[in-house]
């Protein structure tokens, strides 16, 4: 009888253990070469709140959470509930992380943020504001080779502007579907406003190859320099649409 009473009280000990397990244990074993900060934590590995997480100096989050999930070990997985922002209109996103056996999935990811934050990213051969909010939604994403093995997801670019020195270009509301096709990425777009009306289908396959098809065409209200310009990227086709074919590596 004390023998059981004292397994009991053994089992109990390293429970209480494992589930008092401060988050710095994970924070302390990532890699100084990743280049990953990381200001003040609090929790534990289940339930945690990091704070000023610096990615190479050149992405920052000023709060990121995780809550540890239960009930998906029933359907063996791991998985976590995450929320990260960085204040208020400003980059903010909730999703769930999910670790199987066939490798890490993302679950219900939605991304908001503002066009301007994207600037500092950015490397253009010429100065552009742009306006607007970002959404990204990621219904489901599973890794796969080279990319994914399955992807559903959009983006949305609601009150799209950009300011350029040879004009302003109203964009409306841009939308771009998510896909996953033979391992690699698919992003579908498609866009229409009173001054410019785009269709184009990007593909990203291995190695970072990428290669972009569709058209592009411009209307009387587009500035007459930025509607010359149209004509630069391509040929034109009978509808005075400019044909767009691109293809490289990033």
């Amino acid at each position: 009888m004390k023998l059981k009473i004292s397994l009991a009280f053994f089992v109990l000990y390293i429970l209480s253990l494992l589930f008092t397990v401060p988050a710095t244990l994970v924070t302390r074993i990532i890699p100084e070469n990743t280049g990953i900060e990381i200001g003040h934590v609090t929790g534990t590995v289940w339930n945690a709140k990091l704070s000023e997480v610096n990615y190479q100096n050149q992405f920052q989050l000023k709060t990121l959470t995780w809550d540890f999930d239960w009930s998906a070990l029933l359907a063996l997985q791991l998985k976590a509930d995450v929320k990260f922002n960085n204040g208020r209109n400003q980059l903010n996103g909730t999703g769930s992380a999910i670790y199987s056996a066939s490798g890490l999935a993302v679950d219900d990811l939605k991304v908001n943020m503002q066009a301007t934050e994207l600037l500092p990213y950015l490397a253009l051969p010429v100065p552009v504001t742009p306006s607007g909010k970002f959404t990204l939604v990621i219904e489901h994403a599973s890794q796969g080779a080279p990319y994914c093995n399955e992807l559903d997801g959009y983006l949305v670019w609601q009150g799209a502007n950009v300011e350029t020195p040879m004009g302003n270009i109203d964009l409306a509301s841009p939308n771009v579907d998510l896909s996953c096709k033979e391992g690699g990425v698919v992003a579908s777009l498609k866009q229409q406003s009173e001054q410019l009306t785009t269709n184009a289908e990007v593909k990203l396959s291995e190695g970072g190859r990428y290669q972009l098809k569709g058209d592009i065409k411009g209307t009387d209200q587009l500035d007459p320099t930025i509607l010359q310009a149209l004509s630069w990227i391509g040929p034109k086709t009978k509808t005075g649409a400019t044909l767009l074919s691109f293809k490289g590596r990033l």
